[in-house]
Order: structure tokens, then C-alpha cells, then sequence
């Protein structure tokens, strides 16, 4: 996850509106994780919380665990679904049970929740066979692979309903497009960030973050490739389950594409995806999530090869037109036809105008009287209204502001009749919110060329939305190609790792917040020893590979809290909040004994281990700024190469006696 994204993260988890598991079940999935924890231990934290105990008994005395008797204790139900299993199945069950509503008028929840046990499912099914990970892995990874859209519905539901109402269920794409350009974020970012910090494989992460993105994994055959793929799989056949009858022909062959990519046999999809469907509409009663009847999954594959060949028969063959396609033309934004609305009470009047205009060739949707027009125009969505001044109910005056005031009713051409043409009257009419008026008795002429006004303005409106869902687009678009370029600016490109801009930058904002509440900050600085003579001996191609296995090991050894950054060259650079000078130490003294240990023979050229110097600095009260904690360190670093190299100094210390300090402490912390 990059900085950019992980800042992002933060300040939406800082809102505590982000959908979360119980610490009951964060507790479980920490025991989990432990090598030393007991399934007794995990037993005794379930019960805590009653539904998930009922939950865990139910799946482990279910078909999908193989139950062959039934199980009545806890500690017997951990031990036959294994500590890691209930990890992630308790994670999961406790967010569905913490999420099932919210306030986001667009998101359907129950969909949400059911596409997402479809996934959980799907995945566990298509694990078993590609390898690409555990089961009950596969299970979790899919049911909670679509947790960043119930986020950014939980932090953000007004702006989020809107952003939905946009997009209308088009490419995944184009919402990951709107929800950048909306919230600096999407939902698969999102999705990742959710996992690393629940603390959830990352193969996980990364094949969430690859989600809609498969097509082009090309060949790749590493573990999230393999996940995304599952997902993206699991992901059409739950669209098939969720769709009706007329829209499956489209996703089966999408579904069918898909699985074959996953290089499996198409005979065997029936059969899988019968499994799936059976198992989630089983646990769909355990889980109170909603499910649908679905047909036979062998019959609908049939069913939908039959019809492509019988409309691959009937099409007629291609003729070559010389015509010019619209792409050589200027598009035209002007309606054929329009969809009108009448509010008029004359009987005869409604025939006649709906008469004029069906002869037009124009769609007619008529009204009794005002009230009866505002319902209508609300629930068909004319293009135009043309309303009688004088009428029952509501008069033409109040049904146009009426719909004035509503965000359908802005856009519409509304057209009032009177039979009383003075100005004042006319000045009246048009502050309602008329765009045009017609003067009674109606004549054929002057109502035509009104029409041609509203198709004409009707046009521009449709150009002018067109241009502007260009700029959207585009918009989304430089939004991301400014991220791209802000996380090129502040990532070093040998090592991946963030440059000494961005720590420049991170140090800034730590020593503002350090003077401004006080507590502790301490900077480590390392340089790899006699890294000039690996150049000059062995070649700048193996220096490039010693730096990035260094980077690669600081990376892994250092805390998450710690800011690892490349300061240039041979040099990184550490910053630890939180940490005084002696854990500080420690913390060097681990990154110096990881470095030396996992470079013991990794490269080819030469055998022996590669080392690191380092120096140690800490805040204290009187400093001038930050670049005097910078000055410090690199002193104590410069006191560490002259001392013989390969250990840790300190602000202030002998390298001898802080590196006994250090061996003391390490000797009792493993005693």
C-alpha cells in the first residue's frame, strides 16, 4: 500500500465511521495469528460473543465443513474448521452482522451483502481447484473483497448515493473513476487498505487492488494474480445468480470466458457453480443473508449456447457501406422525437393539442388538471410540458414552480397556454418558470415551432451534458495522473521505497506535532559498509541488487509505525515516533542483525554477508529544528564507521558501550 493510499486510509478511519469487525472478533483473528495461542484460548474469546458462538457451532455442524457428527463444544468446533479457518470467518461474520444498513439512499445493502456471501463462496470453490489459495482463505478474501464500497457508502452516503446514481451500474472502471475524482479514493484502494490493516495476508491486498484490472495481469502467475482471477471469476458468476432471465445471456458468456482464462475445463462449470449456488442459499439461513432461486445452472449454459448460434445463424452477413459513419460526421445532440406532456382540462383542447402533436411525430402523455400533470411528469419524465393556465387542483402557474423546484423539473421545457396574451400576465408566467407560452385558440404553426424551440434547446442541454461528462472523465483521469506523478516525486525508482523528499516532508510534519504536543521522536541513519568497493569490484548491476535486497529486508524488519526511506546513495534513514533513544537503539540493533543476516549468501557473486553502520539521534528539548536531529545522527553514524563498522552508535555514546547497552537488553528480553 503507498503513502499516498495509506494517508487516505487514515483519515477516513479517523472519521469512525468505517465499517469494523467487533473486538471480540479483532481478538480472535489476533490469536490466530499467534504461533503460541491454543485452541482453548480461542475457544474461551467466541464465547464472548454469543451470535458469533452460534454462528461458529452452526458452519462447523454444516455440509461445508464436512461435518460427519454433530459438534456441541467450542473448542471441538476450532479444532475441526482449524485456528486460521476461524480467524477469518469469525472477521467476516462480524462485520456482515455490524453493516447490514445504512443512509446511503443508492446502495442497496441487502444486494450488497448477498453478491458479497456469493463471492465468499464462489472464491472458496474456485480455490480448490487453481491452487491459488486455501479454501477457507479463498472464502474470506471474496466476502470481504468488496468492503471498500460499503465504506465509502458508511463515511460518505449522500455524496455516495449520488456518485452511484451517476455511474448506473456501468463499468467498474468508470465508478472507480467517479470515486476518485470524488473522494481521492475508490472502493478497491479502499478495499486493500481495510485488509493490511486488519492484518489479513498480503495476497489479499494486492489481488483486491488488481480487481477490474485482470485483463491486463497478462501471463502473470503469481499468487494475487492467480486471487484476482478467482475473484474476478467469482465476481461474474455471482452477477449471473443476481440477474434475470433476459440479462444472463450476456454474463454467462463472460462467466464461460473468464473460467477458461482460470485455464479449466468448461465441462466442469456446471457443476461448480451448481455447488456454489446450493451452498449459498444453505448459508444464506445460517447467515440471514437474502438468496433467489436460480435455474439449473447445465440448462441455463445450454439455453444461452443455443440462442447465440441461432442468432449467429439468422444475422445477415455484413454489407459494405460507403456511407459515412457518425464518426465523420458532426454528431447531432437534437432529439427525433420528444416525449410531451398535456395538462389541460378541456377534453376536447387535450384531444385536439395531443392530436397536433402525435401527428408530429411525438409521444403524448395527458393530464385532467394540474396535480394529476405533477404526478405524470414525476413518474414518466417528459422531455416537455405544455400546461393550461386555468385549471382544477393546481393551476398551470403553480404546477410550473412546483416543478421548478425539483432537479427533474429544472431541466424540462415547459410551454403554458393562456387566452389572455397581456404582459403582465405573460412577465407572471415566465417568473413561474415557463420558457414559452401559447396563446389560445391553439393554431397548428405556432405549436409546431414552439416544438422545434424545445428539441433545439433540448439538443444544446444534451451537448452541454455531453461536454461536461467529458470533463468529468478527463478530470478523473488528470486526478490520477497527478497521483501517479505525486508518488513518482516521492518514491525512490531503484528501491520502491519513499526518497528523501518525502522524508523531508514526513520529518516536518512529525516536528510540528512533536513541538506542538510534545512527546518523543528518534532518527536512525544507516549506510551499508564498503559499499563502494561492491561497485568497483562486482559492478553497478550487483550494487543495484544489494541495494534493494537491503531495502527489501529494512522494510520487512522495521515497525509499521517507522518511516523507511532512501536518503541517497549507500544511506537510508529512519524515522521513529513514538520511540526515546533506547528503544530507538534496540530497534537499529535489530535492522543491523537482520541486514547482515538475511545477505549471508543471497547473492551469487560473492559469499559473505553485507553490513550497515548506523546512528542514532533523538529529540530533546532546546533543539533548533529538525535538521539538527539529522546532524546527530549522521555524527553517531560517522563515530560507528570510524569504531570498525557493522554496529550501532548513539547521540551522545561510544559505540562500545551502547552496543553492550543493546546486548544486555536483547539478553534480557530472551532470557
Amino acid at each position: 500500500m503507498n503513502s499516498a493510499v495509506a494517508k487516505r486510509f487514515d483519515e477516513l478511519k479517523a472519521t469512525g465511521l468505517l465499517p469494523s469487525p467487533t473486538g471480540v472478533a479483532m481478538e480472535i483473528l489476533r490469536l490466530t495469528q499467534c504461533d503460541k495461542s491454543t485452541a482453548g484460548q480461542i475457544a474461551q474469546t467466541i464465547q464472548a460473543d454469543p451470535t458469533l458462538a452460534g454462528r461458529t457451532l452452526k458452519y462447523a455442524n454444516s455440509s461445508h465443513a464436512g461435518a460427519r457428527r454433530p459438534v456441541a463444544a467450542i473448542s471441538e468446533a476450532v479444532v475441526r474448521l482449524g485456528m486460521r479457518t476461524v480467524g477469518t470467518l469469525a472477521l467476516g461474520f462480524s462485520v456482515l452482522s455490524s453493516s447490514r444498513k445504512g443512509c446511503c439512499s443508492e446502495f442497496d445493502y441487502d444486494r450488497f451483502w448477498s453478491k458479497s456471501l456469493l463471492l465468499g463462496i464462489g472464491s472458496k470453490a474456485l480455490c480448490r481447484p487453481t491452487r491459488a489459495a486455501p479454501e477457507e482463505e479463498g472464502f474470506a478474501c471474496g466476502l470481504l473483497s468488496q468492503i471498500g464500497r460499503l465504506a465509502l457508502a458508511s463515511v460518505y452516503p449522500e455524496q455516495y448515493a449520488e456518485v452511484l446514481s451517476s455511474w448506473n451500474h456501468g463499468t467498474e472502471q468508470e465508478l472507480a473513476r467517479q470515486e476518485q475524482q470524488a473522494f481521492g479514493t475508490d472502493h478497491n484502494e479502499l478495499t486493500g487498505a481495510m485488509l493490511a490493516d486488519w492484518g489479513l495476508p498480503e495476497s489479499f491486498q494486492k489481488a483486491v487492488m488488481l480487481e477490474g484490472d485482470w485483463a491486463n495481469t497478462g501471463e502473470d502467475q503469481s499468487r494475487e494474480a492467480k486471487l484476482c482471477g478467482v475473484l474476478e471469476v467469482a465476481d461474474r458468476l455471482a452477477e449471473v445468480c443476481l440477474a434475470e432471465d433476459d440479462q444472463r445471456d450476456e454474463l454467462l458468456r463472460q462467466l464461460i470466458e473468464g473460467y477458461e482464462r482460470l485455464r479449466m475445463d468448461p465441462a466442469d462449470l456446471a457443476g461448480i457453480c451448481g455447488e456454489v449456488i446450493e451452498q449459498w442459499q444453505s448459508w444464506g439461513e445460517i447467515l440471514s443473508v437474502s438468496t433467489r432461486e436460480v435455474p439449473d445452472f447445465g440448462e441455463m449454459l445450454e439455453g444461452s449456447k443455443r440462442r447465440q448460434e441461432e442468432e449467429s445463424q439468422s444475422s445477415p452477413p455484413a454489407e459494405s457501406d460507403d456511407r459515412p459513419s457518425e464518426s465523420d460526421e458532426a454528431v447531432s445532440f437534437e432529439p427525433k422525437s420528444l416525449d410531451i406532456l398535456v395538462a389541460e382540462d378541456d377534453s376536447l383542447q387535450q384531444k385536439l393539442i395531443s392530436k397536433l402533436i402525435a401527428d408530429a411525430g411525438h409521444r403524448v402523455i395527458t393530464a385532467s388538471d394540474g396535480r394529476e400533470g405533477l404526478r405524470l411528469a414525476l413518474e414518466t419524465n417528459p422531455d416537455v410540458v405544455i400546461t393550461d393556465w386555468m385549471m382544477p387542483e393546481m393551476d398551470g402557474f403553480e404546477l410550473c414552480r412546483a416543478l421548478r423546484q425539483t432537479k427533474f423539473g429544472r431541466q424540462l421545457y415547459l410551454i403554458i397556454m393562456t387566452s389572455d396574451a397581456e404582459e403582465e400576465r405573460l412577465v407572471d408566467a415566465f417568473e413561474a418558470g415557463a420558457d414559452d407560452y401559447l396563446v389560445k385558440p391553439l393554431r397548428p404553426r405556432p405549436l409546431q415551432a414552439r416544438i422545434r424551440a424545445a428539441i433545439r434547446m433540448i439538443g444544446l442541454q444534451r451537448e452541454v451534458e455531453q461536454e461536461r461528462e467529458q470533463i468529468r472523465k478527463m478530470t478523473a483521469e488528470l486526478a490520477v495522473a497527478n497521483r501517479k506523478l505525486e508518488e513518482a516525486a516521492f518514491t525512490d525508482a531503484l528501491t520502491s521505497l519513499p526518497n528523501r523528499r518525502f522524508f523531508i516532508q514526513r520529518l516536518k510534519q512529525e516536528w510540528a506535532r512533536l513541538t506542538r504536543n510534545g512527546g518523543e521522536l528518534s532518527c536512525i541513519l544507516l549506510d551499508i559498509d564498503r559499499f563502494k568497493s561492491v561497485n568497483d569490484t562486482y559492478g553497478h548491476d550487483v550494487g543495484d541488487e544489494v541495494l534493494k535486497k537491503v531495502a527489501t529486508t529494512l522494510g520487512a524488519e522495521a515497525r509499521e509505525s517507522d518511516v523507511l526511506c532512501r536518503h541517497g546513495g549507500e544511506e537510508f534513514i529512519v524515522l521513529c515516533p513514538d520511540s526515546d533513544l533506547a528503544g530507538a537503539a534496540r530497534g537499529a540493533e535489530r535492522l543491523r542483525a537482520s541486514v547482515e543476516r538475511e545477505t549471508s549468501g543471497a547473492f551469487k557473486q560473492f559469499d559473505n554477508s553485507i553490513t550497515v553502520s548506523l546512528g542514532v539521534s533523538t529529540y530533546r528539548a532546546g533543539m533548533q529544528d529538525e535538521d539538527q536531529l539529522i546532524k546527530l545522527a549522521d555524527d553517531a553514524l560517522y563515530r560507528a564507521k570510524q569504531s570498525g563498522r557493522n554496529q550501532v552508535c548513539c547521540d551522545g555514546e561510544q559505540p562500545a558501550e551502547m552496543v553492550s547497552k543493546i546486548q544486555d537488553t536483547l539478553k534480557s528480553l530472551f532470557s
